[in-house]
């Protein structure tokens, strides 16, 4: 497909030419405003041509763009920003400080190359709206100088939008436009919901060229569309259920730009919507709310519907959708799960310290995110929801958020430690800075003056329209820089707040670590196991694993330990790169020698104070491990300089095992988080 492609030609010159340059790559969305603008656009008897620069270079786009000009003669050229940027800090900020961050990615400053070479090619008047626009309204006009911006909702700018092409601007709202040179906003006002069908025949077709007709067939004929992909909710269909926020968290613009009064959507239409995508087979929906929680009544008539919906489907529907820790029992879930609701990446929390809580301003507290994150992960065990199980558990928390301090860190690992789970997420994410936008309210007093603004050319005015983060100070001043609170994070995100570090673990360069000799006696002992019933640790299992579980390496395995040792011995010194098959074998040679010798080493962990359960084995639990052994020790040398004495040379490696199998490391900078 001809990268200006927009399908049915509308006839020149077409009113509007929507453009967005604020996808991000990797994570391709069909921009809902795409479909909400075109709507109210539609309603007022405007037409729109609609046209995304994903993946392009900016060479490319600005080529399209003067294809596109030339194609639909447009009379206003319209730029949504949805994205500013990716939001998370370590895009733009490296570990290091020294090598380039990953993938930097600045779609405000190409759309302010794309206004520029509109100017040249054309006299259309140019608009800038979209959510991060409105989120940083002045920096945005002052830089991308657009002719009129527009704050939140277009409603009334639609219906006048001839007046405003001919200078009128009076009393039309959530206009921004210049006076005398200086940027000037009517009054805002915060629209509702679309009471009308958004999805039109056009748009369904360009959501198929846009993901690829055979990608999204595919998706929406999976037995459970979007199962185990949290990632790729992308190929989801927005659905605008509810607008309007009442929170006030510290971190979120959502009130700002949608209202703090919660607006329903008449659930009449929102059935009628789905009825539309329904004919085209597209069943996998996203929820467009600013969060769940706060409409609950009609989230619970609308899962009602749905379910009578699915009653006559031979697929069903299923839908994603945000919400917080707060509102919902164990019974309404249900409800919701039985409507198609998938939770895969529904257990949020900043952090399990209600005085951190508070301070974030965030509407729950402690018992409420962990009665909401069990609730669905037994309701995700329960037989009638077998079909769409989650095969993996996926955390957000934030414990470097702008109010944390060395305390809520520790005190939401011992509470989460405590609940066991930490044993029961598999992957964990967060953000290690705080997005600042210019619109955020009860912000640390330094968040503005410490940001740090990353832009792409160094002329670029350094301005809060650009990727801005903020370090929170105590844990810079505790860490020592922004590249150590990095290390930390990660390490918590993937040791003590789930199971990732468990596919991380590079056998081959542990056992070059221990030398041959040593190893020589103990792994060529298991020889004489059955290992058909052989149980391996309790810290080996992670979904992602697949068919690199080291469960699956046991004939490979024991066909190699009976051979000469010189041929492990290869495996072992052949090379440091880690190939995937080699280290599953390896990793169950250790587990097993391990598992087989426990009780030789039993005595060093009760010397360490680190308990001991029915099976034999020291704890499963990285962080309970830690936290106790880092009270006294606070580097793995001078913790083996303590029991080496005491230890045999294969109590010696059972323990070196033990600390790296858990991901042990010892660090001074993390003796807060001692056992207390």
């Amino acid at each position: 497909m001809l990268p200006t492609y927009t399908g049915i030609r509308p006839a020149k010159p077409t009113d509007i030419l929507f453009l967005n340059l604020s996808n991000l790559p990797g994570r391709p969305v069909y921009p809902y405003a795409f479909v909400q603008v075109s709507a109210l656009a539609r309603r007022a008897g405007l037409s729109v041509v609609r046209w995304d620069g994903l993946d392009l270079s900016l060479e490319h786009k600005l080529e399209c763009i003067t294809q596109l000009i030339q194609d639909h003669q447009p009379r206003a050229v319209a730029f949504t920003v949805r994205q500013a940027d990716s939001v998370a800090a370590d895009n733009y900020i490296s570990i290091d400080q020294k090598t380039p961050a990953k993938s930097p990615w600045f779609p405000v400053e190409e759309t302010r190359a794309a206004i520029l070479h509109v100017r040249e090619l054309c006299d259309a008047k140019i608009f800038v709206g979209g959510f991060n626009f409105t989120v940083n309204a002045v920096s945005g006009a002052e830089y991308l100088q657009p002719d009129f911006g527009i704050l939140g909702e277009p409603d009334e700018f639609f219906e006048h939008f001839d007046e405003v092409l001919q200078g009128r601007t009076d009393g039309i709202s959530n206009l921004l436009y210049r006076v005398n040179g200086k940027w000037q906003q009517n009054q805002r006002v915060y629209w509702g919901p679309l009471n009308d069908l958004e999805y039109t025949a056009d748009i369904i077709d360009e959501i198929f060229r846009f993901h690829g007709e055979r990608t999204l067939r595919s998706a929406n004929l999976e037995a459970v569309p979007g199962l185990g992909s949290y990632k790729e909710t992308g190929i989801s269909i927005a659905i605008e259920i509810a607008r309007g926020c009442p929170g006030a968290c510290v971190f979120c613009c959502e009130p700002k730009v949608k209202g703090t009064t919660v607006q329903l959507r008449n659930l009449d239409v929102i059935e009628a919507e789905i009825h539309n995508l329904l004919r085209y087979g597209l069943r996998y929906y996203w929820f467009i709310c600013s969060e769940l929680n706060f409409a609950k009544d009609h989230v619970l008539a609308l899962a009602e519907r749905l379910i009578r919906i699915n009653e006559t489907l031979p697929r069903p529907i299923f839908w994603r959708s945000y919400f917080l820790p707060i509102k919902f029992n164990k019974d309404e879930f249900r409800l919701l799960l039985r409507s198609g609701l998938l939770i895969e990446q529904s257990a949020p929390f900043s952090t399990l310290s209600n005085d951190n809580l508070k301070q974030m301003r965030e509407p729950y507290r402690v018992r409420h995110a962990l009665a909401h994150i069990k609730n669905l992960m037994e309701l995700n065990e329960e037989p009638e929801f077998q079909d769409r199980r989650q095969p993996r558990w996926v955390l957000w928390s934030w414990l470097g958020n702008p109010y944390a301090t060395l305390e809520s860190i520790r005190t939401t690992l011992e509470t989460f430690t405590q609940e066991k789970l930490d044993l029961k997420f598999d992957e964990a994410d967060s953000y290690p800075a705080l997005r600042v936008y210019e619109c955020l309210d009860h912000l640390p007093e330094d968040a503005r003056e410490k940001a740090i603004t990353v832009t792409q050319n160094e002329d670029t005015p350094k301005t809060l329209i650009h990727p801005s983060y903020y370090y929170n100070s105590k844990l810079l001043e505790h860490f020592g820089g922004i590249g150590e609170v990095h290390s930390f994070m990660q390490y918590v995100r993937e040791t003590f707040l789930s199971r990732y570090y468990r596919l991380t673990r590079n056998w081959r360069l542990f056992a070059q670590s221990l030398g041959f000799s040593h190893l020589e006696d103990l792994i060529f002992s298991l020889k004489d196991i059955d290992f058909k019933t052989l149980q391996l640790p309790p810290w080996v299992e992670h979904p992602d694993l697949g068919k690199l579980n080291p469960i699956y390496a046991r004939e490979k395995a024991w066909s190699l330990l009976h051979q000469q040792s010189s041929k492990l011995k290869e495996m072992i010194k052949e090379t440091e790169v880690k190939q995937d098959e080699e280290n599953s074998i390896l990793a169950f040679i250790f587990h097993a020698a391990f598992s087989v010798n426990r009780e030789v080493v039993i005595p060093v962990f009760e010397t360490l104070k680190l308990p001991i359960d029915s099976q034999g084995y020291p704890p499963e639990s990285s962080y309970l491990t830690f936290s106790t052994l880092i009270k006294s020790h606070t580097s793995e040398t001078s913790l083996l300089e303590v029991v080496h004495p005491q230890l045999t040379p294969k109590q010696l490696i059972l323990f070196r095992y033990y600390l790296y199998a858990i991901n042990i490391q010892f660090k001074p900078e993390y003796a807060f988080l001692a056992k207390s």
